[in-house]
């Protein structure tokens, strides 16, 4: 009886051992339409860890075992932006976001997966209890309208990774040349409205996740991690406009420089308030005290009077004299008969 109860025993440690070893699939669900996690394999990129039992400023090491990124795929219910570890890749935009992905053994299980999801651990990197690191993406993406239907296929390739943590940064390309390199493919569908509260821009869904090849696809964006910021692709006008516009901002919003400015321009608006009270007198003035200004200014100037603006009276003769030359001579003045 005891033998049969300790070999029932094993035999369920080793049931238990077997489940909690099974690996998770490439695509997770958390939420039919809205959630999925994608565990995307890294061709060509070592394992990071760390061993924190040695102490905290133990520097990473890397060895040679398979390895995988996960890709927390979602879509919120109540806007349409199509999300990858929080960052949104659908609709475009002109400053396209930065990515990080936490790496995992390709063997990581169900239930170290369901623990990270729980401890909201899936994008804390090397926090988590995986052992792996966190990488910046760099990734192609491209999206094309279905033909007929409401519908939107978005394409993401990640073809390189890099990370800051070990002593020296690493980039690894992920090489695809074999077709092993798989990239994520997301269809996402206009789904009807069902409630007058709802709003027809929201009404949307995901329909299906899968990692497909990378062949033949010609994709109409990319992302480079380390040429680009929050501001957007550095070296650009654009980037050095919002870079600036941003850094005065932020000292703005320092307290004393925010006292100066306010001060400075209190004394700007005074200044402003005095010229025009100075200068814009004679705006506010009416019509008779114009009309009396100017009559002054009339009766003070030298040449209003009709021979002051004529000058001097000349005779007959002068008038001759300047008329037909100095040798001429007047006969006479008026009238015949």
């Amino acid at each position: 009886m005891i033998l049969r109860i300790a070999y029932l025993v094993a035999s369920l440690a080793i049931i238990i051992r077997c489940i909690r070893a099974d690996p998770a699939p490439d695509i997770t669900t958390l939420e039919e339409g809205y959630a999925y996690i994608v565990k995307l394999a890294c061709r060509g990129c070592p394992f990071l860890y760390q061993d924190s039992s040695a102490g905290k400023d133990v520097p990473w090491e890397s060895r040679n075992d398979e390895n995988a990124l996960l890709l927390n795929v979602s879509l919120p219910y109540d806007r349409p932006i199509l999300e990858i570890n929080h960052a949104p890749i659908w609709p475009v935009s002109k400053v396209l976001p930065r990515i990080h992905a936490t790496q995992v053994l390709s063997d990581f299980s169900v239930t170290d997966l369901a623990k990270l999801i729980e401890y909201g651990q899936l994008e804390a990197g090397h926090e988590t209890s995986s052992g792996g690191a966190i990488f910046g993406l760099s990734y192609h993406s491209s999206i094309h309208h279905a033909a007929g239907h409401e519908a939107m296929v978005i394409y993401f390739d990640v073809f390189e990774v890099w990370s800051g943590l070990p002593d020296r940064p690493l980039t690894v390309q992920l090489d695809g040349k074999d077709g092993e390199q798989k990239m994520v493919k997301i269809v996402v569908l206009k789904r009807p409205v069902l409630s007058a509260l709802e709003s027809r821009e929201s009404g949307w869904e995901i329909v299906t996740v899968e990692l497909v090849s990378r062949e033949g696809e010609k994709f109409q964006q990319e992302m480079k991690f380390l040429e680009w910021d929050s501001f957007g692709q550095i070296g650009t006008p654009t980037h050095a406009a919002s870079s600036f516009f941003s850094a005065f901002l932020e000292w703005l919003d320092s307290g004393v420089m925010a006292l100066f400015v306010f001060i400075f321009a209190l004394v700007g608006i005074f200044v402003v308030l005095c010229l025009f009270c100075i200068f814009g007198c004679d705006l506010c003035g009416d019509e008779y005290e114009k009309a009396q200004h100017g009559k002054k200014r009339k009766k003070s100037w030298p040449n209003n009077d009709l021979e002051h603006g004529k000058g001097k009276f000349r005779s007959a003769e002068e008038l001759g004299l300047l008329g037909r030359g100095l040798g001429g001579q007047v006969v006479g003045v008026g009238k015949s008969d």
